[in-house]
């Protein structure tokens, strides 16, 4: 793993709240098209990559169908087939085009859903994607990891991306 991942994987688990008793946020991914998912992070001692990849990170790449997927989640038009994330096929449930409070830079925000599972997908101008697996599906919880994303993400629009 490069220091650059580790780094970004320390970040996602900083800001998320991935370290912290109760947090809402069961595991998170920050994703490029050029670079494909670049750090993932789950709660506490928990390994992220199973929500986020069927095969090994260090494994063959994504097929284009499924990188295509993931670059189009916040987009209006989705690709057809849907988003199918580690084997799971995921179905978006809300699209919403929000201001970032301190750059006033527009940012994507998609709920998905399977079943009982909710995710967070906010997508900064840069295209790079964060992915945020909630823990649970209360209102309550899934609301405060809408929260918890919207703040990583403004983080990342300040660092310019």
């Amino acid at each position: 793993m490069s220091p650059v991942t580790e780094k970004w994987g320390e970040v996602l688990r900083t800001h998320l709240a991935l370290g912290e008793e109760g947090s809402p946020v069961r595991a998170a991914a920050a994703f490029s098209a050029e670079a494909g998912f670049f750090a993932v992070a789950g709660r506490g001692d928990e390994d992220g990559w199973p929500y986020f990849r069927s095969v090994a990170p260090d494994g063959e790449g994504a097929d284009p169908d499924d990188v295509e997927a993931l670059c189009t989640v916040c987009a209006e038009a989705v690709h057809p087939r849907g988003l199918r994330i580690a084997g799971t096929l995921w179905q978006r449930e809300s699209r919403e085009v929000i201001s970032d409070v301190v750059t006033g830079s527009e940012l994507e925000l998609a709920l998905l859903r399977d079943s009982d599972r909710a995710m967070w997908v906010v997508r900064a101008a840069q295209g790079v994607c964060t992915f945020v697996l909630v823990d649970g599906d209360s209102e309550a919880k899934v609301s405060e990891a809408r929260s918890l994303a919207l703040d990583f993400d403004s983080y990342l629009v300040g660092q310019g991306y």
